[in-house]
């Protein structure tokens, strides 16, 4: 099902990413891109042993594998979830190649929901990206809330107010009928401004003790909030995709 052009360069010379239909679905060809320090990788569809799934892989130069995302389609639903994400090498931004492709995924496949479970350590990473939480669990973010007024940062007060507005609107809503799921969307996109402002600012160290991890989702409003991050970190990363 998926295949990968072994004639790619040794050189990490950026090329232009082309793509194959499979089922429905559009797939990349395997492209170069680059991870710490300037360090070549390739990026491919392999083979997974679970046929409902796609599996991005990163190696090196040898072919050692780095990392891998295993992702599912649901082309009725323009949905796309994440299964699993892993990278071999910590601290070498395997992971942000990983999520980069996956987003070029998303773009050329013209989905509206991309969702996943992101662990508790992971969400500033993800919100950095511009990934928002996904959470219906009031207890849940009334305590991101509160973490996120507590903040001592600068540079986080409009971020602040927002969360002080939506904490007593959320912590005295008896029902959350439909009409009040927007009051927790809201203090979710609250909470995730916050993590991604950690994100993109390196304090990944001053990340709040959240109870768990949760679900996570981009859209494609996002891919419009967030370019003049992500078409930055592609040229980083010498992939050449714009979204």
């Amino acid at each position: 099902m998926f295949r990968f052009n072994m004639n790619m360069g040794i050189g990490i010379e950026p090329q232009t990413i082309r793509f194959f239909e499979n089922k429905g679905i559009k797939f990349f060809d395997g492209f170069n891109a680059t991870i710490k320090d300037k360090k070549p990788v390739k990026v491919f569809f392999g083979p997974n042993p679970d046929n409902n799934l796609a599996s991005i892989l990163v190696t090196n130069q040898k072919g050692d594998r780095l990392g891998f995302y295993d992702l599912s389609f649901k082309k009725d639903k323009s949905l796309m979830e994440g299964v699993q994400i892993f990278s071999d090498k910590e601290g070498e931004n395997v992971g942000e190649v990983l999520t980069l492709a996956a987003l070029i995924e998303f773009s050329k496949n013209r989905l509206n929901n991309f969702k996943f479970f992101s662990l508790k350590e992971s969400l500033p990473f993800h919100a950095r990206f511009g990934f928002i939480i996904d959470n219906d669990d009031p207890n849940y973010i009334l305590n991101g809330l509160k973490h996120v007024m507590k903040s001592k940062l600068q540079n986080v007060d409009e971020i602040k107010r927002n969360a002080a507005f939506f904490y007593p609107k959320i912590k005295h809503s008896e029902d959350y009928l439909p009409q009040d799921k927007f009051l927790l969307q809201r203090g979710c996109k609250v909470i995730s401004d916050y993590f991604k402002f950690l994100g993109r600012h390196g304090l990944k160290k001053l990340m709040p003790d959240m109870v768990n991890g949760t679900d996570v989702k981009f859209t494609d409003w996002e891919f419009e909030t967030n370019r003049n991050f992500l078409n930055p970190l592609m040229k980083e990363h010498e992939i050449d995709y714009q979204f």
